[in-house]
Order: structure tokens, then C-alpha cells, then sequence
């Protein structure tokens, strides 16, 4: 039997329509591979719009960063709120991740020992609050689970056993010191840069341990108080001696010094404290609107103690603020005569999770002539800032809104990981937590 030729012709028509269906399954495809790629990695560690309040640190110290030393007592403490009325059925679980927080090699029983899928039992329910929410508290590692191995890690909180669609995946780390890392924190050698940017150098002492090929073996990342957006990472050493890895940098390393940051108090809503406006119950919910806030771009550098981002839940009237403190909305404005043509505005802080995103930036109103946001916040103490964001830029300014000094008083976590040839995952054998008033002289 011959074999024919079937040829097929189209139209114009059919032919421009045959092309946009490629052209938008390409960009579908395109958007799914970029989104799930993406989707793994630090900066798009999420929680579900009900879940609110999110904190996790080492138990005893609740300003703490999430990290804890393997094979030690050390545990962390994850709390959070869920609104509404109802108890969930939640249960939890940890993965482990490589130093770009993608999902590494390793399977649940190589990182862990005991029940990989455990219930979430501690909760409580708000008492005499307008928003009704349960408290959940878990401890770890604990009697169901340890940890076997050093890293990045996500524990992922998730409804009855549907582990693909958790509502909440928070990030912490696991250490193993094995290198001792000495920071130098001072002002940028740059001289165009001396007065608004820090540089952080540093050297990475092995003695004991041995480093075959540092450039491609060692992956270190510094990070600015608990930002995600400005981290440093994949620098090689710049020296290698006998036990020594230097990184001494001064382009690639530093960092907008930015200002001490602004403060919110909302622990009582009956007595209005510095900032705040007014207290106003529009029923059935508390609002605080805060005064205007000015820009500091053009003010000189005033030193005051805050917390570096952070906040920590607080109300004066009750006892138990992790059950009796309110959820109140707060109205941010920042006046400006015109909106910027170029970038985005955003509250930036522990109050926003560290985010740039949707719920956190702020829309300009014409008619008040005024960036506005308005935050749900639990009562307490926050700090914040307002940082731009060019359009088409990862990274925000917060020389542009707050001014950049390079007195300015930040935290610095320089964390170092090491995966020799074969190994399976990134092991995180040393972590540095310093602070840029302890710098050396430049």
C-alpha cells in the first residue's frame, strides 16, 4: 500500500489564530515553570490570607532568628493565629532544603527520625476579642520528631493530610559549627559611599576542618536584619590561607545603612500613644489611624533603640496577649505631593513578613495627596520602614523615604554552607549574628 502525503493549508485567519493558541500555551507553560521554580525558594515562603501573626524562634529568646544547633537541646517555637470561629485539623511536617532553599536530594528518613506527619494539638481559643481566631503553638524537634542533619529547612503546616496544599511554610536552620566566622562590619571604603553604606568583610577560620576546594565547596549568604530582598550571596574568597578564607570586598558586600526604624505601639486601644491620632470602634472593629508620617531622606541621622524589624505581641490591659490581644487595622499615610512614575512604595518590616507584595504596598489617594495602607495587626510593639521599589528591580531603597546612614545600628547574619563532590545536600556549618555597632574601625 502506497503511503500518501497528507498536506494541510489554513487560511489567514486560521493560521493567525493557530499561532496565538502556541503563543499563549508557550506563555502558559512559560508562567507554570517560572512559578513552580520560583515558587521554592526563600522569598516565597507563604501563609494562607487567615493565617496571621506569624512567629518562629528559639524557645527562651523571642527575638531570636530561627536557627538552632544540631545534635543540642535547642528547640524553636512556632506560633500563629487562624481567624474565625473554627478549630482546624492541622498537622505538620519538615523538609529539608539546599542554601537556595530549593527542595534538596535527601528523603524524610536521611533528615529526620521518628513521625514525619504529626498533629497539631496545641491551640487555644481568643478570649473577649472583636476578631474572633484560635492560637496555635507548636515546640521542635520534640518527642515525635529529631533532626539528623544541618540546613535549611521549611516546616509546612497543612489541613487533615492534604500535605500538597499546606497554609502555612515558614523557614528555619539548622547548624552544625564546624568553622568559626569572624565579622568586620564598618563603614563602605568606597568613598562616594562612606557616609550611607555599611560593609561587611569577613574570614572563615577551618583549622580542624578541611576545605578542598573553597570556591566551588563553600556557598556563603549575608543578610540585613530580616530582610529578604537586599541579600548578598555567592561570593568567593578573595584569599585563601592555611585555615583562613578571607572575604574582604568592597563593592560587592555592602549594604544601605538605611535608619533606625520607625516605631508603632498599639499594646493598649484605649490610650492613644505617641503617632497615633485616633482610636475609632467602627463595629464591630478597632481602627488606628496613625499621623502622617514624614520622609527622613532629608534629615540628618538621629540614633534611637529599636528592634531591628522585629516586633513582639503585647497588650496592657490583659495578661495573655497570645489569647487576649486584639486584631486592630492600622491606616498608614505618608504624604507626597505626587506619586512616584517610577517604583512602588511599601511598609516594610516583621509586620509584613519581610514582603514586597500586594498586602504591603501602598496606593497613592489623589484627593489626600498621600501613599495609604491599611495593615490588620495584632496588638503590640512593631517596627517598620518605607522602602521603594523600582519597577522591574528586586531590591528596595530605603535611602529614597528614610535616608541611609552608615551609623545606623542593623543586625548582620552571615551564614556559610559546604557540599563537598557527592554529597547529597548543602551542610550549614557555621553562622555569625553581629550587630554594626560592634564594626571596626575602616
Amino acid at each position: 500500500m502506497s503511503k500518501q502525503l497528507k498536506i494541510i493549508t489554513f487560511s489567514r485567519g486560521e493560521a493567525r489564530s493557530t499561532f496565538l493558541k502556541i503563543f499563549f500555551s508557550f506563555l502558559f507553560f512559560l508562567f507554570v515553570t517560572i512559578f513552580f521554580v520560583s515558587g521554592q525558594n526563600e522569598n516565597s515562603y507563604f501563609k494562607k490570607s487567615s493565617i496571621k501573626t506569624v512567629q518562629l524562634y528559639k524557645l527562651g529568646w523571642k527575638m531570636s532568628f530561627p536557627i538552632i544547633q544540631l545534635n543540642s537541646d535547642d528547640q524553636l517555637v512556632l506560633s500563629f493565629d487562624d481567624l474565625g470561629e473554627d478549630t482546624k485539623n492541622y498537622n505538620y511536617t519538615i523538609v529539608h532544603c539546599d542554601h537556595n532553599w530549593n527542595l534538596s536530594d535527601l528523603l524524610e528518613t536521611e533528615y529526620m527520625t521518628g513521625f514525619a506527619q504529626n498533629p497539631l494539638n496545641d491551640y487555644q481559643f481568643s478570649f473577649n476579642t472583636t476578631h474572633i481566631y484560635t492560637h496555635y503553638k507548636l515546640v521542635f524537634p520534640n518527642q515525635d520528631f529529631q533532626i539528623l542533619k544541618s540546613g535549611n529547612y521549611l516546616v509546612k503546616v497543612y489541613e487533615d493530610n492534604d500535605k500538597d496544599n499546606p497554609i502555612l511554610s515558614w523557614p528555619f536552620m539548622v547548624y552544625e559549627p564546624l568553622v568559626q566566622i569572624e565579622p568586620r562590619i564598618k563603614y563602605s571604603t568606597t568613598s562616594s559611599r562612606y557616609k550611607e553604606m555599611q560593609e561587611v568583610d569577613f574570614s572563615i577560620f577551618h583549622p580542624r576542618f578541611i576545605i578542598d576546594n573553597p570556591s566551588d565547596e563553600i556557598k556563603v549568604k549575608i543578610m540585613q536584619n530580616g530582610r529578604l530582598d537586599n541579600q548578598v550571596k555567592d561570593l568567593k574568597p578573595v584569599f585563601i590561607r592555611a585555615g583562613e578564607l578571607v572575604y574582604d570586598y568592597n563593592r560587592e558586600n555592602v549594604f544601605e545603612g538605611g535608619n533606625e526604624f520607625r516605631w508603632l505601639d498599639i499594646r493598649s486601644i484605649r490610650f492613644a500613644p505617641e503617632y497615633v491620632e485616633a482610636i475609632n470602634f467602627h463595629d464591630p472593629y478597632f481602627h488606628i489611624e496613625l499621623f502622617p508620617s514624614s520622609p527622613r531622606f532629608n534629615k540628618s541621622y538621629f540614633y534611637k533603640k529599636d528592634l531591628n524589624g522585629k516586633y513582639y505581641i503585647k497588650v496592657r490591659e490583659y495578661d495573655d496577649a497570645d489569647i487576649e490581644a486584639d486584631y486592630v487595622y492600622v491606616h498608614f499615610s505618608l504624604p507626597r505631593r505626587e506619586p512616584f512614575n517610577d517604583g512602588d512604595v511599601y511598609v516594610l518590616g516583621g509586620l509584613s513578613d519581610w514582603k514586597l507584595n500586594e498586602s504591603n504596598k501602598m496606593i497613592y489617594n489623589v484627593e489626600n495627596m498621600s501613599y495609604e495602607l491599611t495593615l490588620l495587626l495584632k496588638q503590640g510593639f512593631y517596627n517598620y520602614q518605607y522602602a521603594f521599589k523600582k519597577y522591574g528591580e528586586s531590591k528596595t531603597s530605603l535611602k529614597t523615604l528614610e535616608g541611609s546612614f552608615s551609623q545606623s545600628e542593623n543586625d548582620y547574619r552571615i551564614l556559610v554552607y559546604y557540599k563537598q563532590i557527592g554529597d547529597y545536600y548543602d551542610h550549614l556549618i557555621g553562622v555569625s549574628i553581629s550587630n554594626s555597632l560592634k564594626r571596626t574601625a575602616p
